[in-house]
Formats: C-alpha cells, sequence, structure tokens
C-alpha cells in the first residue's frame, strides 16, 4: 500500500510538471490556483473565483447575470464559459460557469487543482492537474484525541449534550457574553454552513424563518450551503433576488 501511495506521489508530480510545461510553452503565466471542493466538481460546472482575483484578471462585469468568456486550456482548444456574480451584501461572490467540459478534458475530481493563467494578449487560460505534495502540506494537520497511555487512568468520556450545553455557557459567561453574541448576525452577509450545522437544510435555495424570529435566506451552489439572515422577510428574499435565484419561501 505505501508503495503504491508513493508512485502515485511520483505520478501526480510528473503529470503537474507537464501541465506546468505546457502553459510556459505556450507563454501563459499563472496567477492562481484552486483545490477543486465537492460543489466545483458538480455536474453544473461552477467554480467560485475569489473576489481579488476575479476582478484583477477577469473582464469587469456590471449585472448579475454577467457575460460569455471565452478561455483556453493548456493545448489551445477553446471553451466558451459564463461569468457572473451574485451579491452579498454590499459585496459580490464571483461564478464561473460552464467548466463542466474542460475539467472533464482533464479528468478532475475533487482535490485535483485547477490553474489559472493568463497570456501576454490577456487570454485567460484554465487547466488541471493532480494534487501535489505541496499542496498537501497547505493543509493545516487533523487533530486526534491523544491516546491515554497504559496505566495513567481511562480515555475522558464523551460529555452528554445537556453538560456541553451548560459549560458552553458558563465559558460564555466568564467573558461577559451570552449565546446570542455567538449567533451569525442579522446582517445580510452570506457565509458558508458548516456541513454539520443543525441549521443544514438540503434542497434548493430558498428563505425561511428561523425559531428566534429571524429571516434566513439558504443558498445553494452545486451543494455547498450559504446563509445570510435578516431581519425582514421581503430583505431576505431581495438578497436571494438578486443572486439570481428564485426564491421561494418555506415553513
Amino acid at each position: 500500500m505505501a508503495a503504491a501511495a508513493a508512485a502515485a506521489l511520483v505520478d501526480n508530480e510528473f503529470r503537474a510538471e507537464q501541465v506546468f510545461k505546457q502553459l510556459e510553452d505556450i507563454g501563459a503565466k499563472v496567477f492562481f490556483e484552486k483545490q477543486l471542493t465537492s460543489s466545483d466538481v458538480s455536474a453544473s460546472g461552477r467554480v467560485v473565483v475569489p473576489k481579488a482575483i476575479a476582478e484583477q484578471y477577469f473582464p469587469r462585469i456590471d449585472t448579475p447575470s454577467g457575460t460569455e468568456l471565452s478561455v483556453e486550456d493548456a493545448a489551445g482548444d477553446t471553451y466558451t464559459l459564463r461569468f457572473r456574480f451574485w451579491i452579498n451584501n454590499q459585496s459580490r461572490m464571483y461564478l464561473l460557469e460552464g467548466t463542466a467540459e474542460l475539467q472533464h478534458h482533464y479528468h478532475l475530481k475533487m482535490g485535483d487543482v485547477l490553474i489559472f493563467a493568463q497570456k501576454e494578449d490577456s487570454t485567460i487560460v484554465l487547466a488541471g492537474r493532480p494534487p501535489t505534495k505541496a499542496d498537501a502540506q497547505k493543509k493545516p494537520p487533523v487533530r486526534r484525541p491523544s491516546p491515554t497511555p497504559a496505566g495513567r487512568g481511562t480515555a475522558r468520556r464523551e460529555q452528554p449534550r445537556g453538560a456541553k450545553d451548560r459549560n458552553k455557557r458558563r465559558a460564555l459567561q466568564r467573558f461577559g457574553l451570552s449565546g446570542d453574541d455567538v449567533e451569525p448576525p442579522v446582517d445580510g452577509v452570506f457565509r458558508v454552513v458548516a456541513p454539520d450545522s443543525s441549521s443544514l437544510q438540503e434542497g434548493a435555495s430558498n428563505v425561511s424563518q428561523a425559531k428566534d424570529g429571524r429571516w434566513v435566506a439558504t443558498l445553494n451552489l452545486g451543494g455547498e450551503l450559504y446563509q445570510a439572515f435578516f431581519v425582514q422577510q421581503d430583505d431576505a428574499l431581495e438578497a436571494l433576488n438578486a443572486a439570481g435565484y428564485a426564491a421561494q419561501v418555506t415553513t
């Protein structure tokens, strides 16, 4: 198993070098790389582009529907994508749609890397590569509970949910905070919903009312959920519509 993993890593390094060599040969300079998430490699072919990158290297767009964008791959083949954005309170989230064919060309899957590059004539070039050792080193280490050494007592038992909640309240009180202080603010800003969040909702983008009376706009981007909180239902509906999604109210 270890030998197979090592061989795969060496193969990945070689394939990545080949892609970079192709980009160099056509005079394309890499300006950004993104390790793909599950939503990036979904059937929709929609990839989220960081705001700073989008506004520096991509054409200016003034409406959420955006514009068609012609890009090339490292071999010179052309693809027509859509570059657009949705409103995130006073900011924007930029999206590149229609990348499924290009991803299929490079056999990309979750964890692989999409390379963004630019030629001297400003043409955007997209290419794909497998993850390398350098990519693995960028990830923070996974924290695991330390095993209890033999003869030094037993491992701590998992606290019941009620005890966890009480301890959390006490910890907040020590800093003069309440549970409301750590709830998502009612500011209209879309934030990623943690996979294990109790507020996670499956299905299409929608607007719903939370138990505390706040209105929640939920945006589903290829299975990756974003939520923003509002005082008024109309504000939540307007935010979802501004993002380019038909809003529906759920109860």
